[in-house]
């Protein structure tokens, strides 16, 4: 008997660079694994409206599409609206649509939407039982918990709420076979957990998942096993859930793992922390750093602790300070965190309390903090959602069909949607200006620079810092990425008695760069002597350093010459390095 296909879609309106393709919805790729173990066909696709649907008729031309789910939350409402129409109207196919949304919406939505139902909480039995019934006719609606529907008055159908389900080892691991359109995988996202066992005031987990279940450390180890298996080319894993910290033992569990994998295969990882936990715990920072954790994030929100009590957060601001020094003295490379622009009874007073605050974090830790910006974001069942009065914010666009969280949807007491942008850019200049100045006065080490070049590289893990000011220096992303994909060192990595041998090597062109000032060569904002534009001038690559000793003396023989001249080289040549200008390739 010819199996039935369920195509699962993850649809966004076109949003700049489309991140959100690269990401798994680890809750597609689950119900894709629990369908395909109950006899079903389920394929998912995450993507922009447009090509979601020719991505429809290309399934449709290999099999009959029985039914497709979509997944609903804050960001696609207004697209899901849109896509269930299209399939409903055009291609009248059965529609079931879920995420965290379909927690909020009710009769309006089915009825604009035209979808047939409404899933809530975890999706992998009710859409098995949905389409048993719809297939087959096993059972009744009625009689299915966690749905919404339409009966035939119109009129809303709520059954009784689905628990959550507790024993997730039962579930298979999700699986990249069931993906559409996606050749390559970048990254692989985990979930060890469900739920969490805080309650943010903006938090959708906190306000609705709030049952905390967690997988066996075996049973997560399996399926980055099989993942890996599946992705050989992938580098990075990445676990998505908020309470990855959770406990002590478990964490020191997962160290043992993550470990014991690394020794076969060359992968790093990222996982979510919170404050207050690796606070009381310090040691942990670094055993998960030693095990090959390379980027962690932490809530941070708000730089003074009314604002950070008023979230729910359960963490102080002086905690917050010292996993962010914890992070930079066990060399973690990157910490990433952020702050709410326009939060709870935001004023001109605390926005300057929390600029001041995290300027303060940026220049003690100098390369480490990758920090990010947001505005509120009215989450379904979320206590700012409902008492929005209480944190002081007025809603003006619930629904947020007036952004893609690049405007807000809510204003203060204070500040008006408008002025909420000029503030947002205002703090976003002032990372930006604080984060130059620490590049340009070089207060960033050496190795921290490096290491954001390697995993950007060879990881493909790339920080704020890589993308938006490293790079854009010519000669700081020649230079680091000469050292990363040659055999080229500094300085300082060759033994003295084999220096002369070695070939020293501009990183770019100095033809292209070169200028004057006041009659003197010139080169990037740094004005040269006669001898230092000469000796930048056979950094080619092609002479090696004992070479261009012995041109020198022939060409200078008045000056300097031995040691003397070998020693004022060397001095030149560190302030060439100083300045990203030239590497030494091996003879």
């Amino acid at each position: 008997m010819e199996r039935i296909t369920i195509l699962l879609m993850y649809v966004q309106r076109m949003v700049y660079k489309r991140t959100f393709e690269y990401l798994d919805n680890l809750g597609l790729m689950s119900i894709a694994a629990f369908l395909e173990d109950n006899g079903y066909r389920a394929r998912v696709f995450t993507g922009i409206t447009t090509d979601a649907v020719k991505v429809f008729e290309e399934e449709s031309r290999k099999y009959p599409i029985f039914a497709v789910g979509l997944y609903c939350d804050y960001d696609n409402q207004s697209a899901v609206v849109s896509m269930s129409l299209i399939l409903k109207e055009k291609y009248g196919v059965r529609v079931l649509v879920g995420g965290p949304q379909a927690l909020h919406v009710g009769e309006e939505f089915l009825k604009a939407a035209r979808c047939d139902f409404l899933i809530r909480g975890d999706g992998e039995y009710v859409i098995r039982e949905l389409l048993d019934w719809m297939a087959w006719g096993r059972g009744t609606p009625a009689n299915i918990k966690g749905i919404v529907y339409l009966d035939e008055a119109g009129l809303e159908v709520s059954t009784p709420e689905r628990p959550p389900i507790d024993d997730l080892v039962a579930l298979p691991a999700p699986s990249s076979q069931h993906l559409l359109r996606r050749p390559h995988k970048y990254n692989l996202s985990v979930a060890s957990a469900r739920g969490c066992p805080f309650r943010c005031t903006f938090c959708f987990e906190g306000g609705n998942t709030k049952k905390l279940r967690l997988r066996s450390v075996e049973s997560v180890k399996e399926e980055i096993i099989r993942g890996l298996d599946e992705n050989p080319e992938i580098k990075y894993i990445w676990f998505v859930d908020d309470t990855f910290t959770i406990s002590y033992d478990r964490i020191a569990l997962f160290c043992e793992v993550m470990s014991d994998l690394r020794s076969s295969r060359d992968f790093v990882w990222f996982c979510e922390g919170h404050a207050s936990i690796l606070s009381r715990w310090p040691q942990l920072v670094s055993m998960m750093k030693d095990a090959g954790m390379v980027r962690m994030q932490i809530g941070m929100e708000a730089g003074w602790q009314s604002a950070l009590d008023m979230y729910g957060k359960q963490t102080t601001v002086e905690q917050i300070e010292e996993v962010v020094h914890l992070c930079w003295e066990c060399d973690l490379p990157q910490l990433a965190g952020n702050f709410i622009i326009g939060g709870v009874h935001e004023t001109k007073e605390t926005l300057e309390f929390t600029s001041t605050y995290i300027e303060k974090l940026l220049i003690a830790t100098p390369g480490l903090l990758d920090i990010s910006t947001t505005f509120v974001i009215p989450l379904p069942n979320t206590a700012i959602s409902n008492y929005p009065h209480d944190f002081g914010l007025n809603i003006l666009d619930r629904s947020s069909l007036t952004s893609l969280e690049d405007f807000p949807v809510t204003e203060t007491l204070v500040f008006s949607r408008e002025e909420l942008c000029h503030e947002r850019y205002k703090f976003v200049k002032m990372l930006s200006d604080t984060m130059k100045y620490l590049l340009k006065s070089n207060k960033i080490p050496h190795g921290r620079l490096k290491k954001h070049f390697e995993l950007a590289l060879r990881y493909g893990v790339s920080s704020t810092w890589y993308k938006y000011l490293y790079t854009k220096d010519t000669a700081i992303r020649r230079y680091y990425t000469m050292l990363i994909t040659t055999p080229a060192k500094r300085l300082e990595e060759i033994l003295p008695s084999e220096l002369k041998n070695w070939y020293p090597c501009r990183v770019f062109d100095i033809e292209d760069k070169a200028g004057w000032s006041n009659g003197r060569p010139a080169l990037y904002e740094a004005t040269l002597s006669p001898i230092e534009y000469e000796l930048l001038l056979l950094c080619s690559g092609k002479i090696n350093l004992n070479s261009i000793q012995l041109l020198m003396e022939q060409r200078h023989p008045d000056g300097l010459s031995g040691d003397q001249l070998c020693n004022s080289l060397e001095g030149i040549l560190k302030t060439f390095q100083e300045r990203h200008w030239v590497l030494f390739m091996p003879p």
